[in-house]
């Protein structure tokens, strides 16, 4: 399993080599980066995740299909081997935020077809497929390398040493991207039928573990990048049974109006423990309730967290907080309250106190750095009268969230004034 990680980064460092002595450009191979770091996440966390497995047998051959979840039940992997008279071949999808509807989606596609040749050896083709953002939208194929090599009998087929080809995609057919079976865009949640196959089809580590499960109900996507921790919705006082908040699928609590009753939890999958609530009290366990949403951006040693609760015009709460070791929560800080006066002064706009602590911003959270830096902007929009939709002001900010006498507490490093998109 390392091997394979090592040969997949090595690849992806020599095409992000030629990509740069090429065009100059960093975007996509940025995303490139980022799916493969999170093929190495995914790789790592294999072993602890919720597994699938059919076999189906017919027409000469065999095929077997495989599907990984995490703690929050979406899939992180799937993988279908056929085997028949002609060779072997497999295909690997390890998906990033597919079932997202805001920011950046991603998925990584490798298939690997082994034909055996008449001289004993065998002949073995290699496709890697990156799907990202392009200036046509998201699920877009932005990087495609190819490997070819011819293997004596009995010789290793390892493709290590053999070189990459870097497909020039401009002359490929976009309708021909090869993932559109796997359904871009669309949900990856593990269906409650699969649960009733029982093992050994479905092995669930986390079946025997109660822990504090019965108090909690995890949010889809989630999940920490180690696949370690998740955030949760916990139940309303008034409310002592989740059958009550369960339908369509999903848990949701809706009361008519905004008490904030919810409340959330940081949880520690592997025990299935809260950890502690994060000050945040998103009501469901879908993603997006219309234009309500709960966004998580984790930094990349899972250890810091920016829960933000989104709507239409701004945002309702938004949270930072730290995991210590233990683990536990060391806390969170309302991050609205803590930039929201700060914000209106630096663009000299008045602040509406009545409408809550950011008074009326709109968070959109780019990065969560190890250190503890957050990323951000924050922008008011015109809701009513002819400007309706336009944007006020937009402001860059970059935070630090540190250790302070009482807790982690945030700080403002630096606020740039950026272009108004209308």
């Amino acid at each position: 399993m390392g091997k394979n990680i090592a040969v997949f980064l090595l690849s992806v460092l020599e095409v992000i080599a030629l990509t740069r002595s090429a065009s100059g450009g960093d975007s996509v191979d940025e995303q490139v980066k980022m799916l493969a770091e999170r093929y190495r996440q995914v790789e790592d966390q294999l072993p602890r995740s919720i597994r699938y497995t059919s076999k189906d047998e017919s027409g000469g051959a065999t095929t077997v299909r495989q599907e990984w979840y995490n703690g929050a039940e979406d899939l992180i992997k799937a993988a279908v081997e056929r085997n028949d008279a002609s060779g072997r071949e497999l295909t690997e999808y390890i998906p990033h935020d597919l079932d997202s509807d805001f920011g950046w989606r991603g998925l990584f596609m490798l298939t690997r077809k082994e034909t055996p040749l008449p001289d004993g050896g065998t002949q073995v083709e290699e496709s890697r497929k990156y799907f990202g953002e392009t200036e046509e939208g998201n699920g877009q194929l932005i990087r495609e390398l190819r490997k070819s090599a011819r293997f004596k009998s009995g010789e290793p087929t390892d493709t290590v040493h053999v070189p990459n080809m870097v497909v020039d995609l401009s002359k490929q057919n976009k309708a021909e991207g090869g993932a559109e079976e796997f359904g871009l865009g669309e949900p990856h949640e593990l269906s409650p039928a699969l649960r009733k196959v029982g093992p050994p089809q479905f092995f669930d580590p986390f079946a025997n573990v109660q822990g504090d499960s019965d108090k909690y109900r995890v949010i889809h996507g989630s999940v920490s990048p180690d696949g370690r921790f998740a955030i949760a919705m916990g139940l309303p006082p008034e409310q002592s049974n989740w059958d009550a908040l369960y339908e369509d699928e999903n848990y949701f609590y809706e009361n008519g109006a905004r008490d904030y009753d919810v409340p959330n939890y940081i949880i520690d999958l592997a025990e299935r423990k809260i950890l502690g609530k994060t000050g945040c009290h998103y009501f469901g366990t879908k993603r997006r309730y219309n234009h309500q949403q709960c966004i998580l951006r984790w930094s990349p040693d899972s250890l810091k967290f920016v829960q933000l609760w989104d709507d239409k015009w701004s945002s309702t709460e938004c949270v930072a907080g730290k995991i210590s070791p233990g683990p536990k929560l060391a806390g969170a800080v309302d991050l609205d309250k803590a930039i929201g006066k700060k914000t209106y002064a630096f663009v000299k706009k008045r602040f509406d106190s009545e409408n809550g602590g950011a008074g009326e911003l709109s968070l959109q959270i780019n990065k969560v750095s190890n250190d503890g830096t957050i990323d951000l902007e924050a922008s008011e929009q015109c809701r009513f009268g002819d400007c309706r939709g336009e944007t006020i002001f937009k402001v860059n900010e970059r935070l630090r969230l540190s250790d302070g006498p009482k807790g982690p507490r945030l700080e403002i490093l630096k606020m740039r004034r950026l272009p108004n998109e209308q």
